[in-house]
């Protein structure tokens, strides 16, 4: 046999009854009664609903209810699911034959070239409605093709679970703004500031070269050699009485630090202290405009090379056609001298026969 349930008020004031009493009985504990005691005063001091747990679940059930109710209405009114998707698709491939067809007729058209071009041609209304229809389609084929492409990554599984996901969502939104707005004392809120949960790596300590060791040890008294690439010869000269806690290793980054000053190259070492979202926007834009320079300086001087070797077969090239141009010149007044001769030749055996003659 059930019970009827009891109003809200006087659950409340069951409630506080029962408390009452346990605080009552508890006194006679000791401290520990007194701290059970001072521990339910601070809780009902936070939140007076703290002991209401029916109210809450009949709460917790009528959003819930509402909401089952709510969806079996919109079950009941809801329109045919499959038959709007069949005509379309039977319309899309009625328009499918009819440019089809239409190719059909215009490929005959062309084999026949103009053979018929001096007869009439009769072209119907129906027929410039249905072509203008077949151009409307592809239009519209068009657009729904860039879209999909346009929302290529949102299909597959991806989106059923994103779905699935709002509508878990606002289900609970909306049991929760039931249960806020049936009840006339709210509990403890969460501020409205946005808190921040990303997780991001702790920072590094940061790495003293030997010579910042050296400098600091020199300071504290004690007598530190440097080697001619600024490392420490004797690191058991930084030991100090006591434990000595070893840090970091720098033997690696002095000596890059060494190579890179041997280099002439001037640039500080990087340093990652995050990674993925965690890392620095700051960094990662000075990181990319010294690749966008060093890239540059590479292209410029790759330029300039290209245009002095160019420059250099252009030279090549035009001492070569003058020493060409000699050599014709040459030939020509060498051929030139060889038909001169000739010619006085010819004329000295020539002017003997006319004294014979004569």
């Amino acid at each position: 046999m059930l019970l009827p349930r009891q109003s809200t008020s006087s659950a409340l004031d069951v409630n506080r009854h029962l408390a009452a009493q346990n605080i009552s009985t508890s006194t006679s504990g000791g401290s520990l009664s007194r701290t059970a005691k001072r521990k339910m005063q601070q809780e009902l001091a936070v939140d007076p609903t703290v002991y209401q747990y029916d109210e809450v679940f009949d709460r917790m059930k009528e959003a819930q209810i509402k909401a089952k109710t709510t969806k079996e209405q919109e079950s009941q009114e809801r329109k045919p699911k499959y038959i709007g998707a069949l005509l379309t698709t039977a319309a899309t491939r009625k328009l499918d034959y009819i440019r089809a067809e239409e190719k059909l007729i215009q490929r005959e058209r062309e084999m026949e070239g103009n053979e018929f071009a001096d007869k009439e041609k009769f072209v119907t209304q129906a027929y410039k409605d249905q072509m203008a229809e077949v151009r409307r389609a592809e239009e519209e084929e068009k657009k729904r093709e860039e879209l999909e492409r346009s929302k290529k990554g949102t299909t597959g599984m991806t989106h059923f679970y994103r779905e699935l996901l709002q509508k878990s969502e606002v289900e609970h939104a909306a049991t929760v703004a039931a249960m806020s707005s049936s009840s006339g004392v709210k509990g403890p809120t969460l501020p409205n500031e946005p808190v921040n949960l990303t997780i991001s790596k702790p920072l590094k300590p940061a790495v003293k070269s030997d010579a910042l060791l050296a400098h600091l040890a020199r300071e504290e008294g004690k007598q530190i050699e440097l080697n001619d690439d600024n490392q420490i010869v004797d690191k058991r000269e930084l030991l100090s009485a006591g434990l000595n806690l070893s840090g970091v290793n720098t033997r690696r980054l002095g000596g890059l630090l060494s190579s890179r000053s041997k280099g002439g190259q001037s640039e500080p070492v990087e340093t990652h202290r995050a990674a993925g979202t965690a890392a620095s926007k700051k960094e990662i834009r000075e990181r990319q405009a010294r690749l966008l320079e060093r890239q540059l300086a590479e292209e410029q001087e790759r330029i300039a090379q290209i245009k002095e070797m160019r420059e250099a077969e252009e030279r090549e090239r035009v001492v070569k056609k003058r020493n060409n141009e000699e050599e014709v010149q040459s030939a020509r007044q060498r051929y030139l001298e060889r038909k001169r001769r000739k010619v006085e030749a010819e004329s000295t055996e020539t002017s003997p026969t006319v004294a014979d003659t004569g």
